[in-house]
C-alpha cells in the first residue's frame, strides 16, 4: 500500500482526540463519544430519510460550494495552529519557568488534537463533496422504463442521501468540536498573556 496517504491514521487520531480532554488525558466513558458521533448522526439520517428529505442536484451544488469553502478555511487553520505551536515552543527558550513549561506542554497536546480534528474535518468534507457529486448519477445514466432499474435508482438515491445526512451530521459535529477547541485555546492564550 502507498504510505503517503494516511487517511485511516488521520481518522484514528481524530476519533481518539474526541475522547481526550485538552491536557491529553483520556476520558474513560467511550459511550459519550459513541452516542454523539455515531448514534446521533445515524438517528438524524434515518429521520431525514423517513420524512422524505432528499438532496437534489441544485441543493447538492450549494452544499458542495459551502463545504469547499470550509475545507479551504480548514487548510488555512492548520497552518495557523502549527505556526502558533512553533511560537509557543520558542517561548520556552526565553522563559523556562514551570508555569510556561506547563503551558507549552498543554498547548502542544491541544494542538495535536486540533490538527487531527481539522485534518479529519477536511477528509469528511472531501467525502461529502464526492457523495454530493454522485447525486448527479441520474443525469449520467440512460433513462429507462424498466421496473428493476427504476428500483435500483431509487435504492441508490436512498443510500446516497443516507450517507450524505450521516456524514454531514458528523461534519457539523466536528465543526463544533473544532470551534469549541479554538475558543478554549484563545481564552487560555488570553489568560496567559494577562499574567
Amino acid at each position: 500500500m502507498w504510505t503517503k496517504i494516511k487517511i485511516w491514521e488521520i481518522r484514528k487520531d481524530a476519533l481518539e482526540s474526541l475522547r481526550k480532554d485538552y491536557n491529553g488525558s483520556i476520558v474513560k466513558d467511550k459511550r459519550i463519544v459513541f452516542s454523539y458521533y455515531y448514534a446521533f448522526p445515524f438517528v438524524v439520517s434515518i429521520t431525514f430519510l423517513a420524512v422524505g428529505v432528499s438532496i437534489d442536484t441544485d441543493i447538492a451544488n450549494y452544499f458542495i460550494t459551502g463545504i469547499s469553502i470550509f475545507s479551504g478555511l480548514f487548510f488555512n487553520l492548520l497552518l495557523v495552529v502549527a505556526d502558533k505551536l512553533n511560537i509557543r515552543k520558542r517561548l520556552l527558550d526565553t522563559d523556562s519557568n514551570e508555569e510556561t513549561r506547563n503551558y507549552v506542554i498543554r498547548y502542544r497536546h491541544f494542538s495535536e488534537q486540533l490538527i487531527s480534528q481539522i485534518s479529519y474535518g477536511i477528509v469528511i468534507s472531501i467525502g461529502l463533496i464526492i457523495l454530493m457529486f454522485l447525486t448527479h448519477f441520474k443525469s449520467w445514466l440512460p433513462h429507462t422504463d424498466i421496473c428493476y432499474i427504476k428500483i435500483f435508482y431509487k435504492i441508490l438515491k436512498y443510500i446516497l442521501n443516507g450517507l450524505i445526512f450521516y456524514n454531514g451530521t458528523q461534519f457539523i459535529i466536528m465543526l463544533f468540536v473544532i470551534l469549541s477547541s479554538m475558543y478554549v485555546m484563545l481564552l487560555d492564550d488570553l489568560k496567559i498573556k494577562k499574567k
